[in-house]
């Protein structure tokens, strides 16, 4: 009687289970990410088909849930670093302007995965599909430049064009945090058993022109301490204040590019349907 109220009670819980599932079998994935950074703004290359050259390493995990065959929804947790160096660039005013930066970039996104094909890692028939994904994220930065002394210092505090400071009201200083929205492709396949790879590239567009700290234009030099200046105006031509710095109405976007090792976690319906038999 005690094991037929049990195999009793597993059955209605796999039924209710079925219930709530809309008739789909959905699915859970665990995976680790690997790859690199990508970096587009004011400093560095234009062109960003260039941003590859500075990729630097990153590492992530994130979860899925795959409603359907079509549709999935992946969390995820990434870490890296961007950089850009005005000598890497062939435009002679960025190349004499000779700013740099580094900052470490952490983000935590939701995203919205579409299969180009029917995908289902555990169905050998449908274990492999190109798609896109979109959504939205959370990142943080923080933008430093080395000094001559070879140490690097962060670059908010140091208001390397007036943010903040009495002399240029309208110039706040910027958050260290903000809001972007993902977008990308990728291709994804069954390698062994429940091991899937998932190759992906994806670039964010934020709303934020300072995560190179390069936004508009330089500032009066007396307004700024000596650290400020060497690294706000590296450059030995010595531009004045006013002259273009950066370009506000271009914002800065950051990226990722590598690859997910997946696991499969097996769907609950088809435990129970197991379980059954």
């Amino acid at each position: 009687m005690k094991y037929y109220k049990i195999y009793n009670n597993t059955i209605t819980i796999c039924l209710f289970i079925f219930s709530i599932q809309i008739g789909y079998s959905q699915t859970n994935e665990l995976g680790l990410f690997v790859g690199g950074t990508l970096f587009h703004g004011d400093v560095g290359y234009q062109n960003s088909e260039n941003a590859i050259l500075e990729s630097q390493p990153t590492v992530g995990i994130e979860f899925k849930r795959n409603f359907n065959y079509y549709f999935g929804l992946n969390l995820s947790i990434k870490s890296g670093k961007i950089q850009s160096n005005d000598l890497e660039s062939n435009d002679f005013y960025i190349n004499t302007r000779n700013l740099k930066f580094k900052s470490r970039i952490t983000e935590f996104a939701l995203l919205l995965e579409f299969n180009f094909r029917p995908y289902s890692s555990r169905d050998s028939d449908y274990n492999f599909s190109p798609f896109i994904f979109s959504g939205v994220s959370k990142y943080y930065y923080n933008p430093q430049n080395q000094s001559n002394n070879g140490l690097w210092y962060n670059l908010r505090p140091l208001s390397t064009e007036g943010q903040g400071s009495d002399f240029y009201p309208a110039r706040d200083l910027y958050q260290l945090s903000g809001i972007s929205i993902p977008f990308g492709v990728g291709y994804k396949a069954n390698i062994f058993n429940y091991i899937t790879l998932s190759l992906t590239v994806g670039w964010r567009i934020t709303f934020n022109d300072y995560l190179d700290d390069v936004s508009t234009t330089y500032i009066d030099e007396s307004i700024m301490t000596d650290l400020a200046l060497e690294l706000a105006e590296p450059s030995s031509h010595n531009f004045s204040d006013g002259f273009q710095r950066g370009d506000p109405n271009n914002k800065d976007k950051y990226g990722f590019l590598g690859v997910s090792i997946i696991y499969s976690i097996k769907d609950p319906i088809q435990e129970c349907i197991d379980f059954i038999q």
